[in-house]
């Protein structure tokens, strides 16, 4: 069973200046903010330390986007839009990974993360970016 889906933008440096824009647009709150330096093991640069790894902006406890940089020429304006599902069970995620990974493009396997959750991103034979998301207990309400 789905969850949610949410729009995640992608930008290369950017990310913490559209989050204030959207943020005013949008008359939303940043409800959740991580950097690249939180990451287990990050050995990168100060400069990619300081780069939104993920952040929600939420209106009325609804996630509207997910907004994120990434590393350096990994973003350009054909690819700065994917889609993240969350997911409310487990079996529905490991479902919904097994057919995509079926003949598209793993690009980060399922693994636990420091958010407290299961993640994994694929990329389709259609070639549409999928971060998909289950969290046991999760602050997400759509």
């Amino acid at each position: 069973m789905i969850q949610a889906a949410v729009p995640y933008f992608t930008f290369n440096g950017e990310a913490g200046e559209a989050l204030d824009f959207y943020k005013k647009v949008f008359q939303a709150e940043i409800t959740n903010i991580r950097y690249f330096h939180e990451m287990e093991g990050f050995s990168g640069d100060k400069i990619l330390g300081e780069r939104i790894l993920h952040a929600r902006l939420t209106k009325d406890e609804k996630d509207l986007f997910y907004i994120s940089d990434t590393l350096d020429g990994e973003t350009d304006t054909g690819n700065r839009l994917s889609v993240a599902v969350n997911f409310e069970t487990e079996e529905s995620f490991v479902h919904a990974f097994a057919l995509l990974s079926k003949t598209g493009t793993i690009e980060v396997p399922i693994q636990e993360t420091f958010w407290g959750a299961k993640y994994c991103k694929l990329i389709d034979h259609y070639s549409i970016d999928w971060h998909l998301n289950f969290e046991k207990q999760t602050t997400t309400k759509v």
